[in-house]
């Protein structure tokens, strides 16, 4: 009996030596945020805005709601992580940050350089590294954050998702994550993108329960074209064209979808890629590096606007050798953008050099920048036409008839 005793007393004692839930927080006193933007403040300060969760409306299953699903909190600091804490000067919550989908910045701050500002919130015990950063095109960040959203409740999960779901099916736009965009900032031999996001409509009413009243809400968020850095600083914005040949360079591009002249030049047919490789190889010529691009591209046709049949190999291979054509129009419009606007190698030419041509590197490294704007590029694009489809004659040949 006495062994028994001391070994439940021992027990008893080393369990006062466990440390437990010491730094334990209460749901009821966090405010979950989901979403940050950062703009420029007075006196170069930052002016940082927190989308945070309404529990009660969001839980909500019975009643009619009251409020909107978020709020808006907005202070301004020197560093995002005093702003984070200062946020307690008007919110009853405590900012919990572990759970952030979006960090938008403003396109003034994004001019001026956005590496101290990530980094000095990355260091934060609570936050991972998941969130996907974007710029705020023609607005504050904070007017993007104020924009409530029909088909998803919270905002937030509204950019996050789209943004998500259009990187995959729709070439010009990409996914930027904090971590990514930090390993792109810091190598050498390629330089970050990110897409944009605008405002659609009227933005003073974007964040009212209104916005969510009617079929057409009264403003809307989009996004639109990827903006073009070198190191951290935003430079310029590339177009939808430019952006999409990015994609095909960069190997990005899951599936999407385009459109070409029919065989006889009546009409237009829509075309799904289905599947697109890209491979990039470097040549060296007379002691300077080539860039060589293959792409090979798989796709169907989605739908068939043409006057005559598409019914023969000629047919099919004139489809082909146009596709590829666009193609290469495509990726040769996104290069020349980034060498003659923006001097910037966004597609990691230089660090494709670094792995294949070391020695080579070494000598270019220290003046890439010039280097690139000379680089020679080679196109090579190699269409395959799946699926054809089942349609027979057009009904528009019947119409005219």
């Amino acid at each position: 009996m006495n062994k028994k005793i001391s070994s439940l007393l021992t027990a008893a004692l080393l369990m006062l030596l466990l440390p437990g839930c010491w730094d334990r927080k209460e749901m009821n006193d966090l405010g979950i945020v989901l979403a940050m933007g950062i703009d420029q403040g007075k006196n170069n300060m930052l002016s940082v805005s927190f989308q945070i969760v309404v529990p009660s409306e969001v839980a909500s299953n019975s009643g009619k709601s009251t409020t909107t699903p978020v709020t808006l909190y907005q202070t301004e600091a020197q560093t995002i992580l005093d702003a984070i804490h200062k946020m307690s000067l008007s919110s009853p919550r405590n900012g919990y940050i572990s759970h952030i989908r979006v960090l938008v910045f403003s396109e003034a701050v994004a001019r001026t350089g956005i590496a101290d500002k990530l980094e000095n919130m990355l260091r934060h015990p609570e936050m991972r590294p998941d969130f996907f950063v974007m710029i705020a095109r023609h607005s504050k960040a904070a007017d993007i954050l104020n924009v409530l959203t029909p088909l998803e409740t919270i905002p937030a999960n509204n950019m996050f998702l789209s943004l998500q779901n259009s990187s995959t099916t729709w070439a010009p736009t990409i996914t930027t994550q904090s971590d990514e965009l930090l390993e792109k900032m810091i190598n050498e031999g390629v330089e970050p993108v990110m897409t944009g996001i605008e405002i659609i409509g009227n933005r003073s009413e974007g964040g009212s329960k209104d916005n969510l009243a009617s079929i057409k809400p009264k403003a809307t968020l989009t996004y639109t074209g990827m903006g073009v850095l070198r190191k951290d600083k935003l430079l310029g914005w590339m177009n939808e064209q430019e952006s999409k040949g990015y994609n095909y360079i960069t190997n990005n591009v899951q599936t999407t979808s385009g459109n070409l002249p029919c065989p006889d030049n009546k009409g237009r047919l829509s075309l799904l890629v289905l599947r697109s490789n890209t491979d990039i190889k470097v040549k060296v010529i007379a002691g300077k590096p080539v860039i060589h691009i293959t792409l090979t591209n798989t796709s169907s046709i989605l739908g068939d606007g043409c006057t005559t049949p598409i019914s023969n190999q000629s047919d099919i291979k004139a489809i082909q050798n146009s596709s590829e054509e666009k193609l290469i129009q495509l990726m040769r419009s996104s290069v020349t953008a980034a060498q003659r606007r923006y001097h910037s190698d966004i597609f990691g030419f230089g660090l494709a050099i670094s792995r294949e041509k070391p020695k080579l590197w070494a000598q270019l490294r220290d003046n890439w920048e010039d280097e690139f704007t000379t680089l020679k590029v080679e196109y090579e694009a190699h269409s395959k036409l799946r699926r054809v489809g089942m349609l027979d004659d057009s009904i528009l040949q019947d119409l005219k008839e």
